[in-house]
């Protein structure tokens, strides 16, 4: 029963978050057409587009709470292991291009701009590494291992 209402405060919670990046949407849109300032509205591009992603990756998160549970197996991710190597290598080499870039950089704005490009560059490279890693970790049912131990 405490497992049940955690999930439920775990679904409102997401819920509410969803409506704050609605908000967050509306804020930038409104900063964008009040300033004629290309740093500010490059800011404020980058705040928004960040703020959709986040709305698409929160309601997966509630369907998957709500709909259908995510499953995935080894072999959703076997056919795929050439690409995300490759991927992996290619935002590995972004990384270090932005990092190169930072380091003989003396400009404040550009500054701004390439350590949000190296943050994106590294959270790719973390993402893809760790969807790389899922193949030991589920089972051909999609079951994680935790979950099945948990199951026994």
């Amino acid at each position: 029963m405490v497992q049940h209402a955690k999930q439920n405060d775990l679904i409102e919670i997401l819920r509410e978050w969803k409506t704050l990046e609605d908000q967050t949407i509306s804020l930038s849109n409104e900063l964008m057409k009040k300033s004629d300032n290309a740093f500010v509205k490059v800011t404020t591009e980058m705040i928004r587009s960040d703020s959709e992603k986040h709305k698409v990756m929160l309601q997966f998160a509630l369907d998957h709470l709500t709909k259908e549970s995510v499953r995935l197996t080894p072999q959703d991710l076997m056919p795929l292991s050439d690409i995300m190597d490759k991927h992996i290598q290619a935002e590995a080499k972004s990384m270090g291009l932005a990092n190169s870039a930072l380091t003989k950089n003396k400009d404040v704005f550009m500054g701004y701009i390439l350590s949000y490009l190296m943050a994106d560059e590294i959270k790719h490279h973390e993402m893809l590494t760790r969807l790389d890693h899922m193949k030991g970790a589920v089972y051909e049912y999609g079951q994680s291992k935790d979950e099945r131990v948990l199951a026994f």
